[in-house]
């Protein structure tokens, strides 16, 4: 029945509500044969994941609920775990009602399809070994049992596993051990190896001792983690930083079905309450700290067997603290995590400074510019850039490995470092998207080719102008708007124009030049004036044409303001999904404002300078772009004499550059969007100031230099 008669596929659809009988929970859909499609915002709101499946019209309540078991495949280790958290705050057993409610997000619910949620929630809670129905109805945690074991005498499972890298779903398990003892008694062992089925990272086999072939005979995890988890029993779980273990363990186990014991200690935890002399709490630190030998370290089995004997020493810490008891010490340990706050535990695992030359690091400046990684026949592999050199490159030495797919294989190539500084972050940027697609760096993924931009034409040239997309910008007289990201962002600012604006959008002949014809349907809508009928005055569009490039040029705010109370209104009347398709396209509208005030100094051939606060030492940064390139960076001072000789250089350099070009090339676009993007994440005080077309009119001269003075003294007076 899950399969909806579909070759046993579930249809892809969101399912929250269950069908009762012959009416519906929720609003539905029929799609016939017998079957239902339900949507109910019920469980997103809950922060579940949807799940895809059909309900049968005919079926009873509790039939209704065997569908949901693929519900409960996705979501039940999420769900078990937020009634155990709700469970151990409240410290009591609580009703089912409660619990519903918590869990699915379901209030008031009627009789049937109470008996429907109740019966979801034993399904989750009755096969776990972590909770007990204390009463009928009302249930609890089965460690509140457990908690009164003394912890002399505390039975527990250890466990510890390798991994090929640090992110469960993105990496896989290579190997898994556990402990099981009572006190300081070890009474069994778990040992296995695990084939990842994907390549083992060299670094991890360097880390680890792991080898490919090593895990090649090894078992899959679909047939290891049934014999862990009959090993583990339902007993309490310790690790060192045991989320990470847990992690990886809850994960494999999900994809098949299973779940795991959550009832667990962290070892790193109990340090920090126990030994709080110590800094740092790796396990090979506390280890010899306590006196524990080490052997075997970064191998599942020795890592659980260093574990295990510190978690004794730990708890033997815990008695002299007059704490006899597992629940003692829970309530010791839940005190001292509101006193202190709790911190993030990150995992143990290799980072780069395992394969990059420490000396390296003395060498870096601590200056904007770029870097070139090389391998051993010195061809570049990787190029970035950094505000910092210093701070960018020593980030690599504290990177885990195995993080980032980026990570996987660059630094275990890098043989040199090459650093070049440059001025100032932005040149930066400039730089290393021309080094990147000169060079072709195999571990650059992004900027290694120009990208085709998108643009918004007005050909004003025409007699009825239209506004649409183009990717070729030539110097045809027309009026150019971007470049834009994507296309889709292109098609959400044309489609504010459409709505804005009575334009044609029709390619049709016009006339006079061709014969009147019938309006569309946009001009019975209002949405264009329809020329095409040949009794429309060209000056009457034009003026609409002005107003759409005064629009796109970000000098009709009234319009701006209007789409905001537009989205405000919306928000008001909880139409969210209108209001946050006009926040997109407000932000859409932003972005291109930006970048069109430089590429109306590309295009048109307006020189422009760009006024803009320095990101840090005081003062400001110009930047002249010319044709739309950068040609020149200043750092001014708000004082006479030097903003003046500042000033006059560029003016020189401005005045010294050629004509424009017939066409702008692709390099001048991708550098253009490069500048817009940085001064859009910089900052707000933008001073975007045209340079006089005659640069030799001294008057004109004066005057930009008496601009550029006021723009900077309103951005020194604002606070």
């Amino acid at each position: 029945m899950g399969a909806g008669g579909r070759g046993g596929q579930l249809p892809t659809a969101i399912i929250t509500h269950i069908h009762t009988g012959e009416q519906q929970v929720g609003k539905g859909k029929s799609i016939g044969a017998g079957f239902d499609l339900c949507c109910s915002p019920v469980w997103r709101g809950a922060g579940l994941r949807p799940v895809p499946c059909w309900f049968y019209r005919n079926r009873s309540v509790l039939d209704g609920v065997e569908p949901l078991r693929y519900l409960l495949d996705m979501n039940g280790n999420e769900l078990r775990r937020r009634a155990q958290q709700l469970l151990a705050t409240a410290r009591q057993p609580l009703a089912e009602t409660t619990l519903i409610q918590h869990l699915f997000n379901v209030r008031d619910s009627g009789h049937r399809t109470g008996a429907v949620w109740r019966e979801l929630l034993r399904q989750i809670l009755g096969p776990s070994g972590l909770f007990i129905e204390y009463a009928p109805g009302c249930w609890g945690l089965r460690a509140w049992q457990r908690s009164e074991q003394v912890l002399s005498e505390l039975e527990y499972v250890v466990i510890d596993v390798e991994a090929t890298g640090l992110r469960p779903g993105n990496h896989r398990l290579i190997e898994v051990a556990g402990l099981r003892a009572r006190g300081a008694v070890v009474l069994d062992t778990f040992q296995s190896l695990i084939n990842p089925q994907r390549p083992l990272p060299r670094f991890i086999t360097a880390f680890t001792g792991i080898t490919p072939e090593m895990v090649a005979s090894a078992a899959p995890a679909a047939e290891v983690l049934p014999r862990l988890l009959e090993f583990l029993g339902d007993h309490l779980i310790v690790g060192h930083n045991v989320s990470f273990d847990l992690g990886f363990l809850d994960h494999e186990a999900a994809r098949l079905g299973l779940s795991l014991p959550m009832a667990s200690l962290d070892t790193i935890t109990l340090a920090r309450c126990f030994v709080p002399e110590l800094r740092r709490y790796k396990l090979d630190i506390l280890a010899r700290y306590l006196g524990v030998a080490i052997h075997d370290r970064h191998r599942a089995p020795g890592d659980a067997r260093i574990t295990q004997e510190v978690f004794v020493l730990l708890l033997e810490r815990a008695r002299a603290a007059g704490l006899r008891t597992l629940g003692d010490l829970e309530r010791y340990l839940y005190q001292a995590r509101a006193d202190t706050g709790a911190r993030t535990i990150v995992a143990e695992r290799p980072t780069g400074g395992l394969l990059l030359n420490p000396a390296w690091r003395q060498q870096f400046p601590a200056r904007p510019g770029v870097y070139l990684m090389k391998d051993e026949h010195g061809e570049v592999i990787y190029v970035g850039k950094a505000r910092s050199l210093k701070d960018r490159l020593a980030s690599y030495y504290a990177q885990p490995l195995g993080y980032t797919r980026k990570m996987d294989g660059l630094l275990q190539a890098v043989k040199a470092i090459e650093v070049r500084m440059l001025s100032c972050e932005l040149e930066a940027l400039l730089v290393e998207s021309q080094l990147i697609k000169t060079l072709q760096p195999r571990f650059n993924v992004q900027l290694r080719h120009y990208e085709h931009y998108p643009f918004i034409k007005v050909d004003v040239q025409s007699r009825y102008p239209r506004v649409y997309a183009t990717r070729e910008v030539i110097a045809d007289g027309a009026r150019y708007f971007g470049p834009f990201r994507s296309g889709r962002a292109v098609e959400t600012v044309l489609d504010i124009v459409q709505k804005l604006f009575a334009i044609r959008t029709c390619t049709r002949g016009m006339p006079p030049a061709s014969r009147p014809s019938e309006p569309c349907l946009r001009y019975h809508l209002k949405r264009c004036l329809a020329p095409c009928r040949g009794n429309v005055d060209p000056e009457t569009y034009r003026a609409i044409v002005a107003d759409v490039c005064a629009f796109l040029g970000g000098e009709r705010e009234d319009l701006l303001a209007r789409l905001r109370r537009e989205m405000w209104a919306a928000a008001a009347q909880h139409d969210y999904e209108r209001a946050a398709q006009l926040r997109d396209m407000l932000r859409s509208v932003d972005r291109v404002l930006i970048g069109q005030r430089l590429l109306a100094g590309a295009v048109e051939a307006h020189n422009l300078l760009i006024v803009y606060p320095a990101a840090e030492g005081g003062g400001f940064e110009a930047f002249l772009v010319r044709h739309g390139r950068l040609i020149a960076q200043r750092r001014l001072q708000y004082d006479e004499v030097s903003l003046e000789e500042a000033l006059t250089e560029l003016v020189r350099r401005a005045a010294a550059l050629g004509d424009v070009p017939p066409v702008i090339g692709k390099e001048e676009v991708d550098q253009i969007n490069i500048i817009a993007r940085w001064i859009h994440l910089h900052s707000d005080d933008r001073a975007f100031i045209p340079l006089p077309a005659d640069l030799s009119d001294m008057a004109a001269v004066s005057a930009l230099m008496a601009t550029v003075r006021q723009r900077l003294g309103e951005m020194v007076s604002e606070p």
